[in-house]
């Protein structure tokens, strides 16, 4: 059911990104750089293309904690339940989101959706494919409360649903709601790095969590997009892994089998003390940042456009002939996606200098 709602709502995600687009260029306002919005689209391509496999077997433990070891039984048809579980989803989620910015290796998950150095709707779209994957324990237990899994995955997609439309910056402040729903300026916040922003306003739907645990911050200075340790890679592959190769070379670098093993549960950008003298990184200053867009020819443009486009049709036919075509024909069909992103990379690759 997941699969066949994220494959209608593709058309309708394009529809709002290209008003926006347009809307912003009526503005004379610049908000998008063409190779960074299909990198991003195609961050949530690949997340997507995974996550049929991985979430496939974890749907099938959720159902199982539940049936078995479920402390209560809660009736579908209540709407009891559902507020329930919408308000036990948030919360969980405000501290899987919260953990995945202070935990390092939770953070190589998460780290593909910040990478954007624009702020737009295609920034919804991009996804960590591992993110959903690495928060599953914490969902569990609201299997171990008794979630009934049709509740819980249409709660789930609901609230990322709900996700998108903040992602923007034609939309100002919400007075009305702001501090009480997830807005537009409370998630620019969150995706800024100047020093008053980092790692702020983490709640899903609702603002409330971050209200009551101290991390709820209202859009103030202009926001700066992005991540300290800039991805300028068009490239929605490598981007999923980039951050894990990072932890993985400085454990290698500290010479100490503690830190091999620590690394991944330190504070997100621990480093070794050895790693840091051996592998020197300038410290990152705000005033020195600049936003990063490479220029593309034409020709660049379109063929980048057409291996997108290849990805996209490949993931659509994975989305909608689940359940109906082989799992040999479905890891046919991932490769081709990757390889299709992969290639797109490669088109933009001549321009990625920074």
């Amino acid at each position: 059911m997941q699969n066949s709602l994220l494959a209608y709502a593709t058309p309708v995600f394009f529809l709002l990104i290209f008003a926006e687009a347009w809307w912003a260029r009526r503005r004379q306002l610049q908000l998008f750089d063409f190779s960074d919005s299909l990198t991003s689209i195609g961050c949530g391509i690949f997340t997507v293309t995974l996550e049929l496999f991985a979430k496939t077997l974890l749907l099938g433990i959720f159902v199982l904690v539940q049936q078995r070891y479920g402390l209560w039984q809660w009736s579908v048809d209540s709407w009891v339940t559902w507020l329930v579980f919408f308000l036990l989803l948030d919360f969980v989620y405000y501290w899987a989101h919260r953990w995945s910015h202070e935990i390092n290796f939770l953070w190589g998950g998460h780290v593909p959706h910040h990478q954007s150095e624009q702020y737009n709707l295609t920034t919804a779209l991009r996804q960590g494919a591992w993110q959903d994957i690495s928060h599953w324990p914490l969902f569990l237990l609201l299997a171990l409360l008794g979630c009934p899994a049709s509740v819980f995955i249409i709660l789930l997609t609901v609230s990322k649903l709900y996700q998108f439309w903040i992602h923007t910056r034609l939309i100002g402040k919400l007075p009305w709601i702001e501090g009480i729903l997830n807005t537009p300026s409370a998630h620019r916040v969150h995706h800024g790095i100047n020093d008053a922003y980092i790692d702020r306003n983490h709640g899903g739907t609702l603002m409330i969590w971050d209200r009551l645990f101290g991390t709820y911050v209202e859009e103030d200075e202009p926001v700066v997009f992005g991540v300290r340790k800039a991805f300028h890679a068009r490239n929605p592959v490598t981007a999923h892994v980039d951050w894990m190769l990072t932890l993985w070379r400085d454990a290698r670098l500290s010479g100490r089998w503690q830190d091999l093993v620590t690394i991944w549960f330190r504070r997100t950008g621990w480093r070794p003390a050895r790693a840091a003298e051996l592998d020197r990184r300038e410290k990152f200053s705000l005033q020195r940042f600049q936003t990063f867009i490479p220029q593309l020819s034409s020709q660049q443009k379109r063929a980048g456009l057409l291996w997108f486009l290849l990805a996209i049709v490949a993931n659509s036919v994975m989305l909608l002939g689940f359940g109906k075509i082989g799992w040999g024909f479905q890891a046919a069909l991932a490769l081709l996606v990757t390889l299709a992103l992969w290639r797109m990379a490669r088109v933009f690759a001549p321009s990625i200098t920074g």
